[in-house]
């Protein structure tokens, strides 16, 4: 098999355009630009290109050589913003972002980073969303995934060769094309269902790869006229430039409409293969552009991190055009510098010592210091947390407690609140990340157990979606105590309601959840009795619906009335604002009508006794972010664990009243 290896210094001007392109759109418009498709592109070419011209002459292709040729380029320059990323994250990113930060950075090393944003549900469009300073790693990690997947297909396309004495183009072609077919239709049908997901997905993303990969089989027996090469080379350019702007990416993207900046790098590669005198590869190709081009991977990795600091350091999320092209030019010099003091010198040690294992220390040694810096970091934060811990439900941090009957209110002063801003993000009811509470579009019923399983006297169920999740907490408190097995029974985003929804995983879970709760023979069940926002003035006539049937089965409901959303992510307002910011609190009456949606039934449910504990966290008519010296939520409307089990003592009351009538 002839594989024609050429050097293309088009794609050099193409990278840089790329890298740009995603610069300006992140900087001024936080659009998708189109770039990281035109990578993805130009990586399935160039690396299809890589592995077959090894392959055509040693008759294999190693692992290990491919693996470490690959890390020998891509790893300097990103743990060198790794590291940057860590120290200056310390100093500059507000506390309550530390732990997330570290989290990324590890995903970034270890390439999963894109998944890391998806389990985590980022929204990568939504300008409202705190962004890490490594959430652009993303695509690196795609790519690092996909460099694996390639590797293995060419493998399996050898193997097949070899075994069914086929032709390997023709192997290799089928192989492709299928992936792209594949992973396109994919990429359409989760854009279709779950976007912020389907963006960050491996698997929406290989069919731009396989485009490279096709487009290297063929191009250099494609032949055009002149003015055909130079018509859509430009075209191309003016495509990919224009992605931004003339196309709907906000919530379509990647599916289908990838398919313009992924062509738009085709035509111009295109065009590179047949020159003319006005092709668009003179400029792409051009010694300016080509010298840019080497800086590309480099703008790309420096660029954000820098704007991430730049909103923090200014406390803002708009970049005036002198800023923003202060912050390119100001990538494009660290791109120089890191490329030509760390990238360049490693490189040529390694070649030197003919890539042995020694040869690979300098890239060691980086993944080691920045392993000790996040662990530094990481040990940093336990600390405080740890010492933290010891304080809650103390006369200084008595959360709710603080406004209960009996408390010395006139020896009570304002503190450092806990948990640390560093922690808050973390301090959650445990049943949020063990796999207890059900996630999106899963439907069946799980049962998870606390307290005393082994000998109960009573069972008790926190049912419901992720607002009832955080009353766990306080129940687990006193459950062994109380000889309580508590149950967890919730799934995200899904009300004990039997009012239909979109969803159609929460309408089996309602109607499956109460056979579950009677055959695990649970006593009462603690849930919400209505919902905490303006627009929602009476009890949900699907909750009473799911109490009725409650009742038919002789089980007792604690129903809560429903903690406050707040307009800002709690943490991030105190963080940015100040606790006592306006935007980071809510007035009581709002949220708060008198009477309750509840007192307003004529008949309420018999087995529901009804509690309103909005008295305890919402004071002089405001409900606010802090109470009794201890952050109440982690978000929006989620409360920390830390502040959910200062509500122990008087759920404890209430509950043991309802278990015992």
């Amino acid at each position: 098999m002839e594989i024609k290896k050429q050097y293309r210094p088009e794609i050099e001007g193409l990278r840089i355009i790329a890298a740009l392109l995603v610069a300006i759109y992140h900087i001024w418009m936080m659009r998708v630009s189109g770039g990281v498709d035109v990578f993805f592109v130009v990586s399935g070419f160039l690396i299809t290109t890589s592995l077959l011209s090894k392959y055509a002459r040693d008759g294999y292709v190693k692992f290990s050589t491919f693996i470490l040729g690959l890390l020998k380029r891509l790893l300097p320059n990103a743990l060198t913003v790794l590291l940057f990323v860590t120290v200056a994250g310390y100093f500059i990113l507000p506390e309550v972002r530390h732990f997330d930060t570290m989290k990324e950075i590890l995903a970034s090393l270890f390439y999963y980073e894109n998944w890391q944003l998806a389990v985590i549900g980022t929204d990568y469009l939504d300008q409202t969303n705190e962004k890490s300073p490594v959430q652009h790693f993303w695509a690196m990690s795609i790519q690092g995934q996909f460099y694996v997947i390639w590797f293995l297909i060419i493998s399996l396309t050898i193997f097949l060769h070899q075994k069914l004495k086929k032709n390997f183009k023709k192997i290799f072609f089928t192989i492709l094309a299928v992936l792209f077919a594949a992973s396109l239709a994919y990429s359409i049908y989760l854009t279709a269902v779950n976007q912020p997901w389907a963006y960050f997905d491996t698997r929406t993303r290989v069919w731009e790869f396989a485009v490279g990969g096709i487009l290297m089989l063929f191009i250099f027996k494609i032949k055009l006229p002149g003015i055909i090469s130079t018509v859509i080379g430009w075209v191309g350019l003016v495509g990919l430039i224009s992605t931004g702007l003339l196309l709907d990416v906000e919530g379509s993207f990647p599916s289908y409409v990838a398919l313009w900046p992924v062509m738009a790098a085709v035509f111009v590669m295109l065009a590179g293969q047949n020159p003319t005198r006005l092709g668009v590869e003179k400029f792409l190709g051009s010694r300016l552009m080509v010298k840019l081009g080497g800086l590309s991977y480099g703008l790309y990795l420096w660029h954000w991190p820098l704007l991430s600091f730049y909103y923090v350091i200014f406390n803002t999320k708009d970049v005036s055009v002198i800023h923003g092209i202060a912050i390119i030019l100001l990538a494009l010099v660290l791109s120089f510098l890191s490329t030509n003091l760390i990238e360049n010198p490693i490189n040529r040690y390694i070649s030197r010592n003919n890539f042995t294992l020694k040869a690979f220390r300098p890239i060691f040694a980086l993944i080691g210091a920045l392993i000790i810096a996040v662990g530094t970091w990481f040990g940093i934060s336990q600390y405080q947390s740890s010492a933290n811990a010891n304080l809650a439900g103390s006369s200084d941090y008595p959360g709710v407690m603080v406004n209960a009957e009996g408390f010395d209110q006139a020896s009570f002063e304002e503190k450092d609140p806990i948990p640390a801003m560093s922690e808050v993000k973390e301090d959650k009811e445990e049943s949020y990340t063990n796999g207890c509470q059900q996630g999106i579009d899963e439907a069946e019923v799980e049962l998870c157990e606390y307290g005393d399983v082994e000998n109960p006297e009573y069972v008790v169920a926190v049912v419901g979606g992720s607002k009832s999740t955080h009353w766990t907490s306080p129940v687990k408190v006193f459950a062994e105590e109380e000889n309580i097995k508590v149950l967890n029974v919730t799934k995200s985003g899904c009300r004990f309601s039997l009012d239909p929804v979109s969803a159609e995983d929460c309408n089996e879970w309602n109607e499956n959840v109460v056979q579950k709760l009677v055959e695990a023979d649970v006593d009462a069940v603690v849930t919400l009795a209505d919902i905490a926002r303006p627009d929602e003035t009476e009890v949900p006539e699907g909750y009473l619906d799911q109490f009725n049937r409650l009742q038919e089965n002789d089980i007792k409901v604690l129903a809560i009335r429903d903690t406050p959303y707040f307009n800002e992510d709690i943490p991030e307002c105190i963080s940015a604002k100040g606790a006592d910011h306006e935007d980071c609190s809510v007035q009581a009456d709002v949220v708060y009508p008198t009477p309750s949606a509840w007192e307003k039934l004529e008949n309420p449910p018999e087995n529901v006794q009804y509690v309103d504990y909005h008295e305890y966290y919402c004071e002089e008519g405001t409900c606010g972010p802090i109470i009794g010296n201890v952050i109440g939520y982690y978000d929006h409307d989620h409360m920390t664990q830390t502040f959910a089990e200062s509500f122990a003592p008087i759920l404890r009351e209430d509950l043991m009243k309802v278990l015992e009538s």
